[in-house]
């Protein structure tokens, strides 16, 4: 059976694969034809600090939504391929006002979509965090 899983931290220029194995997560995993995408927070860790990759809701979502490409790609899933998203955020109004950017990014192929309005996240900066998954084509 885990022949069928495939788990990895592609080097996609986002979070160490040392950070990941310190929290005891992946960011991907290929089980049969579907892909799990980790939370993908508005997060680096290239100082060697966890810094906030933008300041505002939007630049935060613009950087996540850059990071799931990445994610997706390294598994060899395009955009097309996404079929659901869950997206956390300590402002759900702002997250509304960013609704044409989340239409624009997935274009004719628009997944479920589920928003949760949340306290905080592990850097008091962060304004989302957002969870996918997909299906390969």
């Amino acid at each position: 059976m885990t022949d069928l899983i495939t788990r990895s931290v592609p080097d996609i220029d986002y979070l160490s694969p040392k950070l990941f194995d310190d929290l005891g997560i992946v960011q991907t995993i290929v089980a049969n034809d579907t892909v799990y995408v980790s939370g993908i927070a508005p997060l680096t860790d290239a100082s060697g600090e966890l810094d906030v990759a933008g300041t505002t809701l939007t630049e935060q979502l613009v950087y996540v939504l850059g990071v799931l490409e990445r994610s997706l790609a390294a598994v060899g899933v395009g955009r097309e391929g996404l079929v659901a998203w869950t997206i956390y955020t300590t402002d759900v109004p702002a997250l509304a006002e960013c609704t044409p950017i989340l239409k624009d990014w997935v274009g004719a192929h628009p997944p479920t979509s589920t928003w949760i309005g949340c306290s905080g996240f592990i850097h008091p900066q962060q304004l989302l965090e957002l969870t996918a998954t997909a299906v390969v084509s």
